[in-house]
């Protein structure tokens, strides 16, 4: 009896395997030309200016990007616009305050609730300056703008003096 030639099933699961496999190397190929702008900015000064221009346009998103991933929510900036454009604001100015060996960005503003001042610590990431939310032991809105560096300050952290 005449022997048939068939192509074994293997050869079919090993067929669709490297076209799956060559699918998901296309894809993750695809993805790597996408990657996320980097969080922060390439300097102090330029930091400043583009946390102004995102308050001052109201953006969000770009505000957002200025933040350590690991230190703010995904949705940290839009709960902290959302809260600062709720009443009328005016006067918004956004400053950097070295105090005590550290440097924070600082957000003053006028509100019918009167003055608004709120910071943040600058830290320097893989040679980036970026944001965080960990709250500072010296408050540089208890400082005026003229004060940029005092000796030492008394600062109230949960009801225990500092």
């Amino acid at each position: 009896m005449p022997r048939v030639s068939r192509t074994p099933w293997t050869w079919a699961v090993f067929a669709v395997f490297g076209l799956w496999l060559g699918v998901i190397c296309y894809c993750i190929g695809q993805q790597n030309g996408r990657a996320p702008a980097p969080r922060g900015s390439t300097s102090v000064s330029r930091l400043r200016g583009e946390a102004a221009a995102a308050v001052q346009n109201r953006d969000a998103a770009a505000f957002e990007r200025l933040f350590r991933t690991d230190s703010a929510g995904p949705h940290y900036a839009r709960q902290y616009f959302d809260e600062l454009f709720a009443g009328p604001v005016a006067g918004l100015s956004v400053t950097v305050v070295d105090r005590q060996a550290l440097r924070f960005l600082v957000l003053r503003g006028e509100s019918t609730g009167g003055s608004l001042c709120s910071s943040w610590t600058i830290q320097y990431l893989d040679g980036r300056s970026v944001l965080t939310t960990v709250p500072p032991l010296s408050d540089p809105c208890a400082t005026s703008v003229s004060e940029q560096n005092p000796p030492f300050a008394t600062v109230d952290v949960h009801g225990v003096a500092a």
